[in-house]
C-alpha cells in the first residue's frame, strides 16, 4: 500500500481528531508530491545568515516564524514541547509494546522459532518505512488493525515532520506518536521551524559556487571578487554573516 492510500484509509476514522490536534492539514499536505527546484534553492541560500536564521536582503532580514509555520501547515504553535522531557510523560499507550506484540503475531503465523537475539533485533526491522507500512496498513475494505493508527502517526512524524535520513522510524520519536495517539496536542510548529533552520544551516555550511548566483541575477560579467551582495542595515560585529562577500562597499 502507498502512503496516499493509507491516508485515504485512515482519514474517515480520525479526521476530526486530527483537526483537534492540529495535524490534519499537514497530513493532507504529505500526500502531494512537491518538486524541489535545486537551483532556486541554492540561489536563495546565498542570502541566508545562519547566525540569525534569516535571509538578509537590501531592505532587511526576513524569515519564517512559528506563526508562519502554523498558517501554512495548520500545526499548533503551543502544546506539549517536543524535547527530551516528553519521553518522561506517562501516556496511556506504549508503542513499543504494540510493535513487540505484532512481531510475535507475525512469527506465530509463520511458525518461526528465533533466538532471543533475533527476537530483540526483529522489531527494529519493522521500523523501516516500507516494512512498517506493509505490515500495519490494512487493505481498503479491511477493518482497522490493532495499533494501525498509532503506527500511522509514528510513520508520518518520522518521514514528513522530522524527515529522518535513514529511511526508517526512530525509536526516540515514539513519545511524539504516543502523545498524538492519546489526544495530546504537541507544539509542532516550533519543532518544525527548528528543524527547518537546522536543515538550512546544513545546506549552507559548504562553500557555494558564485557562478550559480551570477547566472541567476544577470551578473555573469562580474568577476568573483566583484560579486558582492549589498545590504543597507548595519549588524553587530558579533553577528557573522554567511560569507565574507557580505560587506557593503
Amino acid at each position: 500500500m502507498t502512503w496516499v492510500a493509507w491516508v485515504t484509509r485512515i482519514e474517515p476514522h480520525f479526521s476530526d481528531e486530527w483537526k483537534t490536534l492540529g495535524i490534519f492539514y499537514s497530513i493532507k499536505l504529505s500526500t502531494f508530491e512537491i518538486n524541489m527546484d535545486r537551483e532556486l534553492l541554492m540561489a536563495a541560500l546565498s542570502f541566508r545568515c545562519s547566525a540569525t536564521n534569516t535571509m538578509v536582503h537590501p531592505l532587511g532580514p526576513i524569515g519564517p516564524t512559528v506563526l508562519d509555520i502554523t498558517a501554512i501547515l495548520g500545526t499548533s504553535p503551543s502544546g506539549l514541547p517536543i524535547d527530551t522531557k516528553l519521553s518522561h510523560y506517562q501516556f496511556d499507550l506504549d508503542l513499543k509494546t504494540i510493535f513487540d506484540d505484532y512481531v510475535i503475531e507475525v512469527l506465530t503465523k509463520k511458525h518461526q522459532e528465533l533466538s532471543k537475539e533475533d527476537m530483540h533485533k526483529l522489531p527494529k526491522n519493522f521500523f523501516n518505512y516500507i516494512t512498517l507500512i506493509n505490515h500495519f496498513a490494512g487493505s481498503e475494505k479491511e477493518d482497522l488493525k490493532k495499533g494501525e493508527h498509532e503506527a500511522f502517526l509514528f510513520y508520518w512524524y518520522n518521514k514528513f515532520i522530522i524527515c529522518t535520513k535513514s529511511n526508517k522510524c526512530l525509536v526516540e520519536n515514539m513519545p511524539m506518536a504516543e502523545a498524538l495517539a492519546t489526544g495530546h496536542v504537541l507544539g509542532l510548529s516550533l519543532a518544525i521551524l527548528a528543524n527547518l533552520n537546522r536543515w538550512l544551516v546544513e545546506a549552507s555550511v559548504g562553500k557555494i559556487d558564485p557562478h550559480i548566483f551570477k547566472y541567476f541575477f544577470g551578473l555573469k560579467d562580474l568577476s568573483d571578487d566583484k560579486f558582492l551582495i549589498f545590504r543597507h542595515q548595519k549588524y553587530l560585529s558579533s553577528i557573522k554573516l554567511p560569507a565574507s562577500a557580505w560587506e557593503e562597499t
